[in-house]
């Protein structure tokens, strides 16, 4: 008996199905198709002529664009470490059985999660001032520092300031995420463990992480494609001085300016580069399975 392409379960989910299929058709293929095609265009405003790879190989000779590049990479790599690793640290401290409340705590660390990311930046801001900044007082009044430290004003401090800000947002996010993956491991793992006389660090690396390594994976491949597209944490702060200005920014300012052609190939480049290092993970993930 010959088998048709689609049983009768599947013809019916159809209609479920196809309004999430259109949402997604117009709000992300199609505007996705849209500014690969200006990217290509000779006039990316009136979408005339075939550019070819013009516009790609003038974004390539900018001078900002592998600036944009490396900041993009240091700002990338080092939130997601720092993110995974405190998020880590603080879902082992909550799960541990001496904890009370921990409802309470896990719902006060989340705050900075929920909090809007303009208010966010905008609170940070002030407090890295470097005249009247709290984090200056606090760092003087503890005698750790003698004079002011530029946090937003200087190249040194400027891009580990924005680090600092994204990874205390999105270690509450990995926090609880790990804290539920650790609460469904076996206690009993844990007491065999003890009765073999392992240490605190040879469970951790040989029962909590590989129990948690899809869990970890999804917080990772997230923070890492947040890091990668943020924009509004890092404008408002700095505004893409002192040297941290990311991919984000380098679009933006060049669609301020009306440089339409540039700006979708650095769109189009962004896209690329987080669907390498997306890709690159997950293969690694999967070449470790």
């Amino acid at each position: 008996m010959k088998r048709t392409l689609l049983t009768k379960d599947e013809k019916r989910a159809i209609p479920f199905l196809l309004p999430g299929v259109l949402v997604t058709a117009l709000l992300i293929i199609y505007p996705l198709a849209y500014i690969i095609s200006m990217s290509f265009s000779e006039d990316a405003m009136t979408m005339s002529g075939f550019a070819g790879l013009t516009n790609y190989l003038n974004l390539f000779k900018n001078p900002q664009f592998p600036k944009a590049i490396v900041n993009t990479i240091y700002w990338t790599f080092g939130t997601v470490i720092f993110s995974f690793l405190i998020g880590f640290g603080l879902a082992l401290l909550i799960n541990r059985r001496t904890v009370r409340a921990k409802g309470f705590w896990r719902s006060v660390i989340f705050i900075a999660w929920i909090i809007p990311g303009v208010v966010k930046a905008t609170a940070w801001k002030w407090l890295f001032q470097t005249n009247g900044g709290m984090v200056n007082h606090i760092l003087t009044s503890l005698g750790l520092i003698s004079e002011d430290i530029p946090w937003l004003t200087s190249q040194k401090y400027a891009m580990l300031s924005i680090i600092i800000v994204q990874v205390w947002a999105c270690a509450p996010y990995v926090m609880l995420m790990l804290n539920a993956g650790l609460q469904q491991i076996p206690m009993d793992l844990y007491e065999c463990a003890d009765l073999d006389g392992a240490t605190w660090w040879q469970k951790t690396m040989r029962i909590t992480l590989p129990l948690l390594k899809d869990i970890s994976f999804i917080c990772i491949l997230m923070t890492l494609v947040w890091a990668i597209n943020e924009f509004s944490l890092i404008w408002i702060m700095t505004s893409g001085g002192h040297n941290t200005t990311t991919l984000s920014l380098l679009v933006y300012n060049q669609f301020k300016v009306l440089n339409i052609n540039s700006a979708a190939a650095s769109a189009v480049m962004q896209l690329i580069i987080t669907m390498a290092f997306a890709g690159l993970y997950v293969k690694f993930v999967i070449k470790e399975d």
